[in-house]
């Protein structure tokens, strides 16, 4: 088949839209397909003739949202000949994906990474009714594509209630658990990165939706009761703000803010940790907590998005209500204290994202291309 990847968000952004994507793509090619990717063009980017690099503009202060001018793209489209167009965002990228495949006749399959109505703070249109609206776009955007996926039950589930009525499935991210893994010698790992010997795990973008003030309001009533540091792995606009908070707390001593990691010192970073906390309400998946129970993290997550798809209380990790800040603090002292429980629930996470290998979320997608190929052509195309 011949694929063409459409999106607003992609390498070398820090994100798990951009990571999944990447990985998608070179695992479709190694199972024999062309991929053409449409992408902004970043600093940083690097050349592929693969990548077909678009203009656009950072809102500044949005973590590296883009919106992209879709220069020529039907023209190379036309030059590529693509059996199916995947639409990974509804924002610009997705517009012209939508366009190129009325113009070329192409099927088209979307999938929905995040919940929008999070993000309006960052253009000031987080008031009423503009989370309204933008779900109605969401759902009238996704009505025109044969088949949509999203990384959570609950992201589907929302469209559908904002009416959308497509085909549906809920197909997780890619989490190589040969990547993401256990490593041995942590009390080494802390060493090389300034952790102590008992560490709370936060990962990803620090950013406004990921409700981070709450994951600090969490972890003062911890400190108050052990000895466990704080670390922060990531970086976006709201770490200044979290700074902040730990200052006028009087926590800098025991918070550690280890900046933006990829590859091998992400993964010891990570291990070098004991629990992790995600109080995120806007992930339809959340990579990271995928990522970090490859590594066999037990994992506290707040109730919402699609966190309790992947979380499952008592099994893998602990599910808590927004509302249960006590409960939050009781979870994350019950893990510190009891070594053989964080070790149960870690190596219950770990077999738990064993099905989201790479090669088998690829081959979903490449069932569903073939399955809108041969509903749209009447025969399946190769």
């Amino acid at each position: 088949m011949r694929i063409a990847i459409c999106t607003d968000i992609y390498l070398p952004q820090l994100s798990g839209i951009a990571d999944s994507l990447g990985i998608l793509a070179r695992e479709l090619k190694m199972r024999g397909h062309s991929v053409r990717i449409y992408a902004p063009h970043l600093p940083g980017a690097i050349i592929d003739p693969e990548i077909m690099r678009l203009p656009s503009y950072q809102i500044p202060g949005a973590g590296g949202l883009s919106l992209v001018m879709p220069l020529g793209v039907v023209r190379d489209m036309k030059n590529f000949k693509p059996d199916v167009i995947h639409t990974n965002t509804y924002s610009t990228a997705g517009l012209f994906a939508l366009y190129a495949a009325w113009r070329l006749r192409v099927p088209l399959v979307g999938t929905d990474h995040t919940f929008p109505a999070d993000y309006l703070h960052y253009v000031k249109l987080n008031f009423r009714p503009f989370p309204y609206l933008i779900k109605k776009f969401a759902a009238w955007y996704y009505n025109h594509c044969g088949f949509v996926t999203a990384p959570s039950k609950s992201m589907l589930n929302e469209l559908a209630a904002y009416g959308m009525h497509r085909s549906v499935r809920a197909i997780s991210n890619h989490i190589p658990s040969d990547v993401f893994r256990p490593l041995p010698a942590k009390e080494e790992l802390k060493k090389k990165y300034g952790v102590g010997p008992r560490a709370i795990l936060i990962f990803g973008r620090i950013a406004r939706e990921k409700n981070l003030d709450y994951a600090v309001a969490i972890y003062v009533e911890v400190a108050r009761r052990t000895d466990a540091e704080l670390v922060f792995i990531g970086g976006g606009p709201y770490r200044a703000a979290i700074e902040k908070q730990v200052r006028e707390q009087k926590l800098d001593s025991c918070v550690r803010f280890l900046g933006t990691l990829r590859d091998e010192p992400l993964v010891e970073a990570i291990n070098a940790c004991e629990v992790f906390l995600i109080t995120s309400t806007s992930e339809t998946q959340s990579m990271t907590t995928l990522q970090a129970m490859a590594c066999c993290l037990p994992v506290v997550a707040i109730a919402a998005g699609g966190l309790p798809e992947y979380v499952h209380d008592g099994e893998n990790g602990f599910v808590v209500s927004s509302e249960q800040k006590d409960l939050f603090v009781e979870k994350i002292i019950t893990l510190l204290n009891n070594t053989e429980l964080a070790q149960r629930l870690g190596a219950a996470g770990r077999v738990s994202v064993a099905p989201f290998a790479p090669e088998h979320i690829a081959g979903q997608f490449e069932g569903i291309y073939r399955n809108v190929i041969r509903q749209s052509y009447g025969s399946e195309t190769v």
